[in-house]
């Protein structure tokens, strides 16, 4: 700073010697210095002291407060005006708005016209939608339906582990062997690749990373379809959970692999027991105490005081159990399930709900930021390559584990592998640790923090896959069992086991071994004979078993099968109004009907059949019945 002072020096009111000769460095740094510094360089250059170390990192720091501070400012502004633009624009062109956020973060971001600055606080902006996101879960959660989520933890559990084993060992051992038949057809990044199927830490990071699948994505999408209370949508909910709790183990996991974690068994167990025990005692006393404190908030009658306790109540369980080595979404969604209960739990989500959506909007908007398109353009191959391996072995684990081993049904197990086959937001964090610990490369942590953000965005497209291909893989399910019921069924009726069925056995069948139908009156042999004509499809006066199969779904499962069975077992008589013959029963004593077994739903039945025959329905019969 002396050096850039002139010998013939002048002292002004406003400014250190002659504007011309003085540096401007000199100018501007003064400027950045404490007043006091600032006054002294009003009197001489004498009477300037030359600053302390400490005293330019003190001036720097303050400095980049500020100028964080401002940048914040800024990025919250343009979060505020994308979320007003975004979501009506949205709704207008029928997509989902995480897609818009998505894109204008993109645009926005440092890869972009560089709009957004300070990521870092923008990130844990972000990351406060996801931990209201996870309380409001929890406030939805009653208890039969906890109860459910607890029947589906082991397949979460077993998705986790068996997800990380297999991409682990899929990168080390079957990789080598790929690589080089792939490199024929597919133009790789020998640079990035190889790292990974060479390195096992890197591949086991790799691979606890893409065993998350993202919260923030799939549950709206299990609102917006109204899947939450059906066996997939709950399924669904009980793997994220188990992964967002499993996300701190993974975190403590991966510095002892990269050796630079606890080196004794004792560091690790203070860790463990921190986790449980000390996470157990804050549920025990949040138990207690948080219902409490919404009581006499409540009491105050302060809606002001009501949203701050339930900020404070969200937040300071976040905190907590991020201090005692859990994620901070397992504590807020611990604090969601203590108050589900609470007669303040509609308040309470009405309070927070606002806030969940601004703050899931940032997120969103960070996440885009953090695409880098030139380096997807430049390795695209390898980005794409990633990006089917991923969502192809977490699609396979899944519907395998819930199909084969957990009690989903086949569509069940498929529309939960699709919605959950996208990666998650807790990867970026695992990638983050591994580039702290020397683990990751920029470049690659780059390229995987982009397939992370692509296959995420891809989760609504798969969530409209998952209920296509569910749907139809039900259908086909659906008829496969009834193909199965209408084989047993033709067994039954093919008394003689000739291999099809005549007329009299099927009359013989709807009749319940009560007489024979061709007694009754003419409208009776009508309507048998128009019954087994729709049964006969090819007219040869007999029906196979394939006849039987195809006129199952249409005929006994269908909006026919009370009007024509009735008829049929009614043996051809001529049917008299319900009550008329004393209050006999019209209906075979064992024939099916379609609202059920017994007297209730013989007589329910001959009541439908007399309302479409035309005959006036008696004011008592509904009477005498609920009786």
């Amino acid at each position: 700073l002396v050096a850039t002072i002139p010998r013939h020096h002048t002292c002004s009111a406003c400014a250190l010697g002659d504007q011309g000769m003085v540096a401007p460095s000199l100018a501007a740094t003064t400027r950045l210095l404490r007043p006091s510094l600032v006054a002294r360089q009003r009197c001489s250059v004498r009477a300037f002291e030359v600053p302390s170390a400490a005293l330019l990192a003190d001036a720097a720091a303050e400095t980049s407060a500020v100028i964080s501070l401002d940048a914040l400012g800024n990025d919250i502004f343009f979060f505020l005006l994308a979320s007003v633009v975004v979501v009506p624009l949205s709704r207008v062109l029928n997509v989902t708005p995480v897609l818009g956020f998505l894109a204008v973060g993109c645009a926005a971001g440092p890869f972009g016209l560089g709009i957004l600055s300070d990521s870092e606080a923008n990130v844990q902006l972000g990351d406060l939608g996801i931990v209201f996101l996870l309380f409001i879960e929890g406030l939805q959660l009653s208890p039969d339906r906890l109860l459910k989520l607890g029947n589906f933890f082991k397949l979460g559990l077993a998705q986790f582990i068996l997800t990380i084993a297999a991409i682990t060992a899929a990168n080390l051992y079957l990789g080598p062997q790929v690589l080089p038949a792939a490199e024929r057809f597919i133009l790789l990044d020998d640079e990035l690749v190889r790292p990974i199927l060479s390195t096992p830490v890197l591949a086991f990071c790799l691979a606890g990373a893409g065993a998350l699948s993202s919260s923030a994505f799939v549950l709206p999408e299990l609102k917006q379809r109204g899947w939450e209370e059906r066996a997939d949508g709950t399924a669904a909910l009980a793997v994220l959970l188990l992964q967002d709790i499993a996300v701190a183990p993974l975190l403590v996991l991966l510095p002892l692999v990269a050796g630079s974690g606890p080196q004794s068994s004792a560091e690790l167990g203070v860790l463990v027991a921190k986790a449980t025990f000390g996470f157990g005692g804050v549920l025990v006393a949040g138990s207690v105490l948080l219902r409490q404190i919404f009581s006499v908030v409540a009491a105050a009658r302060s809606s002001e005081t009501f949203v701050a306790a339930t900020l404070l109540v969200a937040i300071g369980m976040g905190v907590a159990a991020d201090a005692l080595g859990l994620s901070t979404t397992t504590g807020a969604f611990a604090a969601g399930v203590l108050l589900a209960g609470s007669q303040y739990r509609q308040q309470i989500e009405a309070d927070i709900k606002p806030f969940e959506g601004i703050l899931l909007g940032i997120f969103f908007m960070t996440a885009g930021a953090n695409l880098d398109p030139a380096l997807c353009v430049a390795e695209w191959p390898t980005l794409l390559s990633g990006i089917l391996a991923f969502l192809g072995a977490k699609l396979g684990l899944l519907f395998g584990l819930g199909a084969f081993a957990f009690g989903l049904t086949r569509a069940e197990a498929i529309r939960v592998a699709l919605l959950l086959a996208g990666g998650g937001e807790f990867a970026f964090v695992v990638f983050k640790l591994a580039e702290d610990l020397g683990l990751l490369p920029t470049r690659l942590g780059g390229l995987l923090t982009a397939s992370v953000i692509i296959s995420m965005s891809l989760t609504p497209l798969l969530g409209e896959l998952a209920e296509f291909v569910g749907d139809q893989v039900e259908r086909i399910d659906a008829n496969q069992a009834a193909d199965a019921r209408a084989d047993e069924l033709f067994d039954v009726i093919d008394a003689d086991g000739s291999g099809t069925i005549e007329r009299e056995e099927l009359r013989r069948y709807l009749l319940g071994g009560g007489g024979r139908a061709s007694e009754g009156g003419e409208d009776g042999n009508a309507s048998f004979a128009e019954l087994f004509a729709q049964l006969d499809l090819n007219g040869d006066g007999v029906i196979s078993r394939d006849e039987l199969r195809r006129g199952y779904v249409d005929l006994v499962l269908g909006e026919q099968r009370s009007a024509a069975l009735q008829d049929a077992a009614a043996g051809g008589a001529q049917r008299e109004p319900h009550g008329a013959g004393g209050g006999e029963l019209a209906t075979a004593p064992d024939a099916v009907v379609v609202c059920g077994y017994g007297e209730m739903g013989q007589r329910a039945c001959d009541v439908l059949a007399d309302a479409e025959a035309g005959h006036p329905l008696p004011p008592s019969v509904f009477a005498e019945e609920e009786e």
